[in-house]
């Protein structure tokens, strides 16, 4: 009787024993199941992310056929500096530079500041044979009058000044700009004439040098931190607003602007919009009118940045 009773307290031990520990390899296996999930979501998250950023300039040939239609010959070069993404080119060929030449002279003479061969206190004086027409207003300055190196500069970005920029092409030298070009790789730009002097040599430069050029000023990568930042003051100043400024009214802009006979150009950095900071250039050549292409630039620059 004892044996049996010891029998069957033991089946039922075992029987109990066995639904215990099955109902506890339950509760350790639905943990494992809900981390798998959480751990699966932010990885689609990400995806989509840089699935978004992939496309940013998706369909941006249409925008520019369409919008950039005018019978004019137009380059593009944009970049969004705050996302990894490859810039926009459209139309890589050299063009006629017009004032947009200024912004390689202004960093060359940067270049020479930072190693110290010019100061930017350093006084310039104005003479008889570097004063031309066209934009600025230094050449109605009295000839003899002294400003600093700083002033110079400053005045050949706000104002495009051609009696500047040639009193730089002076003190520079063309061969010294050209070879800041050749050393940063700008090598579609090239030096071959001062303001105004029309000797049968024209100067040079393409959308994609003058990209490169306004992105590694955004980055602070083109002389260096401090004449980077100094150059942008110069370039946030500039007084042609007839284009980006125009288009964009509530962001602030560092570019500049070149104008001859058959081209109207506009680049530069724009802050702020939708797709962040951008490097925008806008080149033309053979146009069919001033006016027609400023308006077509600016439509473009709206729907870039809104």
């Amino acid at each position: 009787m004892n044996k049996k009773i010891i029998s069957v307290a033991l089946a039922i031990f075992f029987i109990g024993g066995g639904f215990f520990f099955s109902k506890v390899t339950e509760k350790k296996e639905l943990p494992c199941t809900k981390v798998v999930e959480k751990i699966s979501e932010p990885e689609k998250n990400i995806s989509v992310a840089e699935a978004a950023e992939e496309n940013l300039f998706l369909g941006m040939d249409s925008s520019v056929k369409n919008i950039l239609n005018d019978g004019s010959e137009y380059a593009v070069y944009i970049a969004y500096p705050q996302k990894s993404q490859t810039p926009y080119l459209y139309n890589s060929k050299k063009m006629r530079s017009a004032s947009m030449i200024k912004v390689f002279i202004l960093a060359t003479a940067m270049e020479l500041v930072k190693d110290g061969n010019l100061s930017l206190d350093q006084p310039m004086t104005i003479n008889a044979y570097n004063k031309v027409g066209g934009s600025g207003i230094l050449a109605g300055y009295p000839t003899g009058s002294q400003l600093t190196m700083r002033e110079v500069l400053r005045m050949m970005i706000i104002h495009s000044d051609n009696t500047a920029t040639n009193m730089m092409i002076d003190l520079l030298g063309m061969s010294t700009v050209n070879e800041y070009l050749q050393m940063k790789g700008y090598t579609d730009t090239i030096l071959q004439r001062k303001m105004m002097d029309f000797n049968g040599k024209e100067n040079y430069t393409s959308a994609r040098d003058l990209g490169n050029f306004f992105l590694n000023l955004y980055n602070l990568q083109e002389v260096g931190s401090a004449y980077d930042q100094l150059m942008l003051e110069f370039l946030k100043d500039q007084t042609d607003t007839e284009c980006f400024n125009a288009a964009c009214p509530d962001k602030i802009i560092a570019h500049k602007t070149g104008a001859l006979a058959g081209l109207f150009d506009d680049g530069g950095i724009i802050f702020g919009g939708k797709n962040g900071d951008t490097v925008l250039i806008l080149m033309t050549e053979n146009f069919t009118g001033e006016k027609i292409v400023i308006g077509r630039m600016k439509k473009f620059a709206q729907n870039l940045i809104y």
